[in-house]
């Protein structure tokens, strides 16, 4: 007798083999194997026969789609509204498996996770000395990959911003909207209205793909509040934690809302729909603490001048610096460009003229910066701490060098943002190098930072406000044009980390890539 049962390492598996003439119908499988979470073989063949029956349903589905090609799917007819199309008995069953499957991929990936994060580290960081031939060799090997993926990544960025500057959907016929689906019409002409980012589209068609996943493709004006409230419980069911499930709910609500405010469906049956987050405070991002701030700038990025190669030049030197003494936004950060430092004069309280360096925050179609909001416009005051560790001298080598962009190492992801895989690399960086073990504290910790630190030494918070970005904190803040040059940098000056201990002056390696031997 077959006993399904196989064996990996110490740990027993279902494996059972798809006939062949019934691989077309299930998307190609050529087996089904899935752990049975156990190292004792007794309960492992006790845990067969639920498996075995599982997979005699889906091959005897796969059978019968083979004889009449059919997809297996039920509907229901309503007479006002159309068709209804949900998953039958057998189908629901084949994608509870498949997902047991992805879980089990997952977990096997998951597990690898600290041999991966070791090795980037090694690659990234060591000197070739300290390297075996064949980890410089797979070195060699991933730096030609990453570059091929960045100069194809950034022309998918420029057929995409092109697509979306020219095509809208299509204009939906009288008497059609009520079978209008959300993954498709519904997010579609939500994204062409409101004109949102490629990454926030993509976004809401996932959540948008998940909920007919779970629900089936139902039209937006036939899903009800039990479809959604369905859809809340299969996701905490699989797993999802409450703060991915609030995301999921509330992207839903958005479009579900655009739905309703344009007459595709009578109401928002997702408004009020959410999950108590009762870790929410918990794993709330927090500031970075003392402890912390001299561990990063300690590291050998900034005590040993090393530039790893996912570090991208001096940005992996110059990104932390100055989001710790700017407070702004890692993509501001990383789309600085050469002119947007720039030396101002204003009056002081006196009205005697003063000049200073400032950081200028403009959106500009055109140069490729992008902002959050109208209130991230602004002028940045240059801390002194940035100017006496080379800031300016990094400003003059970009000119020098002719480069349009501080940091043009940066290469834009899919979605045309510069910071994306730097992050990635710094979010390794700051757990290995690093060391800083609390999860709550990410690059954005250093914007939190700026802001404690700010009302440490007492700027005033309207100050705070306009130096961040920040939209107005009251009334009052939204009269007039904003706190003076010279009240900002006056508010600037005034802040510090008492016990921080930073690095030497920035001198520039390598005029013309500002990498260091050892990356």
């Amino acid at each position: 007798m077959c006993t399904y049962l196989t064996k990996r390492g110490a740990t027993y598996y279902f494996r059972r083999v798809i006939p062949a003439e019934l691989r077309p119908a299930l998307a190609g499988k050529s087996e089904f194997m899935l752990s049975l979470r156990t190292k004792d073989r007794a309960e492992a063949k006790r845990r067969i026969p639920q498996h075995t029956s599982a997979t005699d349903v889906l091959l005897e589905q796969a059978r019968a789609r083979s004889r009449v090609g059919s997809t297996d799917r039920e509907s229901t007819v309503d007479e006002d509204s159309g068709p209804r199309v949900v998953l039958s008995p057998a189908q629901e069953e084949q994608a509870r498996f498949e997902e047991q499957l992805a879980e089990e991929a997952k977990e096997r990936w998951e597990a690898r996770t600290p041999e991966r994060a070791e090795l980037r580290r090694r690659l990234a960081t060591f000197m070739s000395v300290q390297l075996s031939l064949s980890e410089q060799a797979m070195r060699d090997l991933l730096r030609e990959r990453e570059q091929a993926i960045e100069e194809i990544t950034a022309k998918l960025a420029a057929r995409e911003k092109e697509r979306l500057a020219s095509s809208l959907p299509p204009p939906i016929r009288s008497g059609q909207t009520g079978a209008a689906l959300l993954d498709t019409v519904i997010v579609d002409r939500w994204a062409a209205e409101r004109r949102v980012e490629p990454k926030s589209k993509d976004a809401h068609a996932a959540v948008a793909r998940w909920f007919y996943e779970r629900a089936g493709r139902i039209p937006v004006n036939q899903i009800t509040r039990r479809d959604v409230l369905s859809f809340k419980d299969r996701l905490i069911a699989e797993g999802q934690t409450a703060a991915n499930t609030n995301t999921k709910l509330s992207r839903l609500r958005t479009i579900l809302q655009w739905a309703v405010d344009n007459e595709y469906a009578e109401e928002n049956v997702a408004v009020g729909i959410s999950v108590k987050d009762v870790d929410r405070a918990k794993n709330k991002r927090r500031e970075f603490d003392l402890v912390s701030l001299n561990s990063i700038f300690s590291s050998p990025v900034f005590a040993k001048g090393e530039r790893p190669a996912g570090g991208k030049g001096e940005a992996a030197y110059w990104l932390p610096t100055l989001a710790l003494f700017t407070g702004a936004r890692l993509e501001e950060l990383g789309q600085l460009r050469v002119n947007s430092v720039v030396s101002l004069q204003y009056p002081d309280a006196a009205g005697e003229e003063r000049t200073g360096w400032f950081i200028r925050l403009r959106e500009d179609k055109e140069a490729g910066t992008k902002l959050k909001n109208a209130a991230s416009e602004r002028d940045v005051p240059v801390h002194p701490e940035l100017l006496r560790l080379g800031f300016l001298s990094l400003v003059q080598a970009a000119k020098d060098a002719a480069e349009e962009r501080l940091f043009p190492r940066l290469r834009p992801n899919v979605y045309g943002r510069l910071t994306a895989k730097w992050g990635e690399w710094f979010s390794l960086y700051l757990r290995g190098e690093c060391c800083v073990e609390d999860k709550r504290m990410v690059f954005h910790s250093f914007r939190h930072t700026f802001k404690h630190y700010a009302r440490h030494v007492g700027i005033p918070e309207g100050v705070q406000r306009q130096i961040m970005g920040h939209s107005a904190g009251d009334v009052a803040d939204q009269y007039g044009s904003g706190y003076s040059l010279f009240q900002l940098e006056a508010g600037m000056k005034r802040y510090h980390v008492p016990g921080l201990r930073l690095p030497e002056p920035w001198q520039r390696s390598d005029s013309r890539s500002g990498e260091r031997a050892q990356s």
